[in-house]
C-alpha cells in the first residue's frame, strides 16, 4: 500500500538515527499491506465499500508480530488512556490508529507520560519516539473516525504551541492517486460491532476522482466494488 509520512518533535532524525531499525520494519509492513474494505450500514449506502477498521488493524498487528514488535500494556496509572499500545519495539511505540479522532490524543497523551518519565516498559527501554499509523481522507469510512490530513492538522497545532515533547511519525495509508482500480481485500461480519468476520476475499475496488478536496485537503473519490 502507498503512504505518506509527517514528522514532529525531531521525529525525522529519529528515525533516520536511532530509530532506523523500527522505521524499516513499518514500512515493509505498510508497503507490503493491502487496502482492507467492509460493506457499509450506513442508511443510503448499504454496501458500498468502506474502510474497514478492524480488519486493517489486525493486519498490521500480525505482520509486526513477525517482526519482533509486541503489544504493550499501558501502566496502571494511565490507563484511564486505554490498556496497551499496538505494537513496541526497542524505543519505539505504534499506533495502528482507525478509530475515533478522539483516541488520537489518548495515544499521544500516555505515549508522552512515558516518554518525559523515561519510563521502561514491559517489551520496550527507555520510549524514545511515537508511530502512528491512520489512513487518508480519500478512503470512504465510517462517520468520525481519524484521517492522516485531520492528525497532521492537529498535530501542528500542538506542536507549535509546544505542548507536547515526544518525537511522533505520523503515517497516512493510502493509493496511487493516478489509480482508476486497485487490488483489494473484502471482509463481512456479523455486526457493525463484531470483530469475528463472516468472510474475507480478495476484490477489485473501482475508483472515481471527484476533483474537490476534503476539509483537510485529501482529495476525494468515489469507490465502488468491481
Amino acid at each position: 500500500m502507498e503512504f505518506e509520512t509527517a514528522d514532529f518533535n525531531g521525529a525525522g532524525d529519529h528515525f533516520a538515527g536511532e530509530g532506523a531499525p523500527e522505521w524499516e520494519d513499518a514500512a515493509e509492513i505498510l508497503e507490503a499491506a493491502v487496502p482492507r474494505f467492509q460493506p457499509s450500514r450506513q442508511a443510503g449506502k448499504e454496501g458500498d465499500p468502506i474502510f474497514d477498521p478492524k480488519g486493517t488493524n489486525l493486519a498490521l498487528r500480525e505482520a509486526a508480530s513477525q517482526k519482533g514488535w509486541i503489544a504493550i500494556p499501558v501502566p496502571a496509572a494511565l490507563q484511564a488512556f486505554g490498556n496497551d499500545w499496538d505494537g513496541g519495539k526497542s524505543g519505539t511505540l505504534a499506533e495502528w490508529q482507525f478509530s475515533n479522532y478522539p483516541y488520537l490524543w489518548n495515544n499521544v497523551i500516555r505515549t508522552e507520560a512515558v516518554f518525559k518519565q523515561q519510563s521502561d516498559l514491559v517489551g520496550v527501554h527507555r520510549v524514545s519516539a511515537l508511530l502512528i499509523v491512520t489512513k487518508s481522507g480519500v478512503f470512504p469510512a465510517s462517520n468520525s473516525s481519524l484521517y492522516y490530513e485531520q492528525a497532521e492538522a492537529q498535530l501542528e497545532l500542538v506542536t507549535e504551541l509546544e505542548v507536547f515533547d515526544v518525537p511522533i511519525r505520523l503515517v497516512g495509508l493510502s493509493i496511487p492517486h493516478e489509480s482508476d482500480e486497485f487490488a483489494a481485500e473484502w471482509t463481512t461480519y456479523e455486526s457493525r460491532t463484531s470483530r469475528t468476520p463472516v468472510s474475507a476475499e480478495p476484490c477489485r475496488i473501482e475508483v472515481e476522482w471527484t476533483g474537490r478536496e476534503s476539509k483537510y485537503g485529501a482529495p476525494t473519490a468515489r469507490m465502488a466494488r468491481a
